[in-house]
């Protein structure tokens, strides 16, 4: 079955192969802040990012596990990456869309789908999950998640494609 990227998800493909990361192994938020020249700091507050005298700053909390630190991270970036100006003089229907632009992009972040095309997912859902979190270092429910969501658009394809009638079918 075909998949066509988003452009989201061609924009994390680009970034990760740009910092040389092509294998789930590699992803680890420390190596990405250093690739990237992102200050990185652990404190006992909420998680946040700052960008200071043209220096990016992610400061996460230092009381979450480091699952929650990763999640935190990547919607963190999402902000200083994908996210410009001062959220105080946005209305308030912009911000919550901009928070919930960051959660989505933190499952294509922590999972991403050129590495998970390369995965051969088993049929039996809970295996698929549990192979997942292991291999990309996610709770089981993140996981979950997130391939939902990657199985939601290879369906939507599938389906598109059939209303189009551009499907393949066997002869006759």
């Amino acid at each position: 079955m075909r998949y066509t990227n988003s452009h989201l998800e061609d924009w994390i493909e680009n970034l990760y192969r740009k910092i040389d990361i092509t294998e789930p192994e590699q992803i680890n938020f420390e190596r990405i802040a250093e690739a990237l020249d992102i200050m990185l700091s652990f404190k006992p507050v909420t998680s946040f990012a700052l960008k200071h005298s043209g220096i990016y700053n992610i400061c996460l909390d230092s009381r979450k596990s480091r699952t929650e630190q990763w999640y935190d991270f990547a919607h963190e970036f999402c902000h200083i990456y994908r996210h410009e100006g001062d959220k105080k003089t946005m209305p308030a229907t912009w911000t919550d869309y901009l928070e919930w632009q960051s959660n989505y992009f933190t499952y294509h972040f922590c999972i991403p789908t050129f590495m998970l095309r390369n995965i051969n997912l088993s049929y039996i859902q809970s295996h698929a999950i549990e192979n997942v979190a292991w291999l990309f270092k996610v709770s089981p429910s993140f996981a979950k998640k997130r391939l939902s969501i990657y199985y939601r658009k290879l369906t939507q394809h599938l389906f598109n494609q059939t209303v189009t009638g551009n499907l393949c079918t066997p002869p006759l």
